[in-house]
Formats: structure tokens, C-alpha cells, sequence
């Protein structure tokens, strides 16, 4: 039978994917699985010269964005935009990590920009580490207020007649709709600096995930794997903010699992979401004590084959809903039909993990530089990477590093995907 996708059966487990010695520290001695560089990000120095190499390419970054709101307010016939919403302002300010907390929705300060400014609206408690640690030398203004004061009167005050919209609901502001937001259609595409940055967040999480894979012993819990990973990605400082450990057969139960107490007897599905300077990635690996079964194994093998189609459909000009399509008859094809009704096929991710659902009915057409996640699941097993749509085809972010690879022919070409590690 004829398919777009077909799986060649091989799969190459790599070097160094056995068991660790027992005196190995699973968690803390993970040397080798760490990236090359530091991958940390540093302190900058305020006092530093403003011409410094790094800090101009986050600068050049900001006045990308700065231009993209210009002509926003164009095309709207507005005279300034103001950010509160923790994506937007860590978007805005090429990674200023100013979240009011590691999940927050809102950042600890506000943004007022025009076509000719860049004001930060925050309190005597935020701005000296604001201007210091995380926006030195990228030509914001300060409008400082002490914190018991309404942060919402400054922004009255510098909204007053003028036509101002808002990704929050502002006083003298327009909000815009959360079902509509043009914000985030300006910050989809991504600029060579975050397309750099999401290339090393993708490695740093590939490696904490199948480290973690290796080293945890059968029998832990769901959140001792868990907590496992999240020490790795922090150390790394790449905070976890979707983190789903699925034991055994729990993926087929519930599609989005949480951690649990549940312990880990034959396998283990993993699926992180990481944030670093703003940005966001999402991979997903499966561990497995031993042989797997064969259904599990054909269920993986179904799941591999619709990720494999997506990922080789997603290019520049292509619609969304074509390759739904696409995936919906690789699905059809191998009896499965309704799977894809069971648990969300993939997402557009960026500065939000989820800056939109990928649904069938999509009217969005890829383009360069748009990065995806695509995550089908079969019963329990899920494959998933993200991706950045490329002007040439796409990249993965997230490719395994040390890992089983499964070789996915999809129109002829070979396109490896992340196997089953067995131990």
C-alpha cells in the first residue's frame, strides 16, 4: 500500500546509552550531558561599553521589534502600544527576564512605546535590577513611581489624548481581544538573534531530557523523574513551565498528564516545554525498562510517521490546514482515523508555549521563520519537536542528540525521528 510516510524499521541506538555505574550521582554528575559551552545566562555589567558585541546584537534585536510596532501603529492609525503581558515585554526587550514571577502571565513592568520612544513604566523596588541587570544600554526611558502608587495613573497620564491599545485592560487604553491579538502575529516570525537563542535552547533541552531518560532508576515516581529534569534545566536556566512525566500506560488514559506519585515500572514519556531569554521549546522522549510491547511499538511507530509529515510539510507558503490534512491521512491510512480528536495535534510556540492551537480550519499560511511544535499522539505514545519554518524547508530546534533514531521516509526523503530508549 502506497503512503506518504512509511517507517524503514531501522533504528540505531548510539553510543552511551546504558546504565551508569552505581556510585554515578544520577542528577549532579551529568558532565557529559551538558552543553559544550555554558550555556547560563550571565549577568551584564552595567558600567560595560555599550558597543560591546553581545549586548549590540540584543540592541540591533530590540529596534527589529521597536520598527515592527511602528508600523503596527500605521497600519492602525494608533499613536502607542503599552505591554504588561510577560511574553510581550520579554519579546519586546529581546529576553529581559522581568516576569513577576517564573509562570507568571503579567511582567513587573510596563512597556509605553511610540514611533519615536520606549518608556519603562515600574516601581523603586524593580528599576535599579530593571536598568541594571536586564535593559542596560538598549535606549529605554524610566518612568519610576514608588511601589504603594497605582502603576495604571502613570499610564493614564501618558495616554491622556492620545489612541493607545494595550495586551491588557489598561485604564484610557483599548485592550486588545486575547482570541485576536496582533501582537502576536508580529512577534511570530523570529529574528536571527532569537532564531540563534532557540537553537540552543532546543540542545540544552535535549540533553537534560535524555540525561534524565538514562539515570533514573525503575520504580521512582513520576515526580522524582520530575524533579530530576527540573534541576538539570534550571542549572542550565531554563525554567520548566510544562513539565509531564506519563508512567506505563497513563499517556493512553489521559492525553496531558501532570506528575504524580505514580511509580515507573515498565516506561516513561516525557514531554517538556522550557523557557530561556523569553523563548520557548517543546520536545517529548520515551524511556522504556526492557523491550516494548508490540503494540506500543506500532503505536510509537504511527505516532513518528504523522510528526514526520507535519514536520516535512511545514514550509514557507504552506497552509496550515494542508498539512493537517496531510497528517489526518497518514492517521486514516493505518486505521486510526480518530485519534487525532483525542488530544491537540500541535501548537504555534515562541514567547508563549502555546501563542496558538493548530487546528484543521487554520486560515494561517506558514512562513519563514515561524517556529512549530507538532505533537500527534497514538494511544501512549507521542512525538514531538519543535521546529522553525525555514526559508529553505525547516530546522529542528530539538533534535536528539544521543539518542534511538527511527528513519521516517516521507515523498522519498528520509527524515530521522526520536526512537524508544530501552534500558
Amino acid at each position: 500500500m502506497s503512503t506518504e510516510a512509511s517507517t524503514s524499521g531501522l533504528i540505531t541506538i548510539l553510543p552511551g546509552a546504558g546504565l551508569m555505574p552505581d556510585h554515578y550521582d544520577r542528577v549532579r554528575e551529568t558532565a557529559a550531558d551538558r552543553p559544550e559551552a555554558d550555556s547560563l545566562p550571565v549577568v551584564p555589567d552595567p558600567t560595560a561599553d555599550h558597543e560591546q558585541a553581545e549586548l549590540k546584537r540584543r540592541r540591533d534585536d530590540v529596534e527589529i521589534k521597536h520598527q515592527r510596532i511602528r508600523e503596527f501603529l500605521d497600519r492602525n492609525d494608533q499613536d502607542a502600544v503599552v505591554l504588561g503581558r510577560a511574553e510581550s515585554v520579554a519579546w519586546f526587550t529581546s529576553g529581559g527576564d522581568v516576569g513577576q514571577g517564573c509562570g507568571s502571565e503579567f511582567s513587573s513592568i510596563l512597556l509605553f512605546i511610540n514611533r519615536n520612544s520606549r518608556a519603562v513604566i515600574t516601581d523603586n523596588v524593580q528599576s535599579s535590577r530593571v536598568f541594571e541587570e536586564e535593559l542596560a544600554g538598549l535606549g529605554f526611558q524610566l518612568k519610576e513611581r514608588p511601589w504603594f502608587d497605582d502603576p495604571l495613573r502613570v499610564v493614564a497620564e501618558l495616554c491622556h489624548n492620545k489612541r493607545i491599545v494595550a495586551d491588557m485592560s489598561t485604564s484610557g487604553c483599548t485592550p486588545w481581544r486575547r482570541d485576536f491579538d496582533p501582537l502576536s502575529a508580529l512577534r511570530r516570525r523570529l529574528t536571527n538573534l532569537e532564531r540563534q537563542r532557540l537553537r540552543e535552547l532546543g540542545r540544552t533541552l535535549a540533553l537534560a531530557v535524555e540525561a534524565t531518560c538514562r539515570n533514573f532508576d525503575r520504580g521512582e515516581r513520576e515526580a522524582d523523574v520530575a524533579g530530576h529534569l527540573a534541576h538539570r534545566l534550571l542549572r542550565e536556566g531554563v525554567v520548566p513551565v510544562n513539565l509531564r512525566i506519563a508512567s506505563d500506560d497513563r499517556l493512553g488514559r489521559y492525553r496531558q498528564p501532570t506528575f504524580k506519585a505514580e511509580p515507573i515500572n515498565k516506561r516513561a514519556t516525557i514531554t517538556v516545554t522550557g523557557r530561556r531569554h523569553g523563548l520557548c521549546a517543546s520536545l517529548t522522549r520515551t524511556v522504556s525498562f526492557g523491550p516494548v510491547d508490540a503494540e506500543f511499538r506500532a503505536h510509537h511507530a504511527l505516532a513518528t510517521m504523522v510528526d514526520a509529515t507535519c514536520i516535512y510539510f511545514s514550509r514557507p507558503s504552506e497552509p496550515v490546514s494542508e498539512v493537517f490534512r496531510r497528517s489526518r491521512r497518514i492517521y486514516e491510512k493505518f486505521d486510526a482515523p480518530h485519534e487525532w480528536t483525542l488530544d491537540y495535534q500541535g501548537v504555534f510556540i515562541g514567547y508563549s508555549p502555546r501563542d496558538a492551537l493548530l487546528v484543521p480550519d487554520s486560515n494561517i499560511v506558514l512562513e519563514p521563520d515561524m517556529a512549530v511544535c507538532w505533537s500527534p499522539s497514538v494511544g501512549s505514545a507521542r512525538s514531538e519537536d519543535t521546529i522553525v519554518v525555514d526559508s529553505r524547508g525547516f530546522e529542528v530546534v530539538t533534535a536528539a542528540q544521543n539518542w534511538p533514531q527511527i528513519e521516517v521516509a516521507v515523498k522519498g526523503y528520509v527524515l530521522p525521528r526520536p526512537g524508544i530508549l530501552e534500558r
